[in-house]
């Protein structure tokens, strides 16, 4: 039973980890694609809708309640 646990484990990992790597990708093409007068003109104005913060958050949050159940499984 224990390898299902890690098997578990060491998918979510990944899943965080390629989440997280899209992501980053895709806010370096965003940022890639404006003139620096327009970026400037962005963050002066306007407030992000487009933000990946709580998208990260709840995949590390995801991962964290995991990894706390399988701390509590092979402790207890």
């Amino acid at each position: 039973m224990y390898p299902v646990y890690y098997g578990a484990a060491i998918l979510l990992s990944i899943a965080a980890l390629i989440g997280t790597i899209v992501i980053a990708k895709n806010m370096n093409k965003e940022e890639n694609q404006q003139s620096p007068k327009d970026d400037a003109e962005k963050l002066k104005g306007e407030k992000s809708n487009i933000n990946s913060i709580p998208l990260l958050s709840t995949i590390y949050a995801v991962t964290f309640g995991v990894t706390i159940v399988l701390v509590w499984v092979f402790i207890f």
